[in-house]
């Protein structure tokens, strides 16, 4: 896994898109398993978290997105 992460990352600059001067901003989950199986997770022990979105509870990660006017992508976070 980290050996992809360089060029994904560079994969991810070269895709973004060019300021406008409007932007939208949101974020959405990204779940690791179902929370009922959180404690038995091996794959994403020490990186996921257990938080709550507007849709209740779950294990994983949250994706934030800022796109422009265009429909491209500015920026993105991956967060616990």
């Amino acid at each position: 896994m980290p050996r992809l992460f360089m060029p994904l990352n560079m994969l991810i600059h070269l895709l973004f898109g060019q300021e406008t001067g409007i932007y939208f901003i949101d974020s959405t989950t990204i779940k690791a398993c179902h929370n009922k199986r959180r404690y038995s997770n091996k794959v994403f022990k020490g990186l996921a978290k257990h938080s709550k979105s507007s849709m209740g509870y779950f294990y994983g990660f949250k994706l934030h997105l800022i796109i422009n006017n265009k429909g491209e992508i500015m920026a993105l976070k991956v967060t616990k």
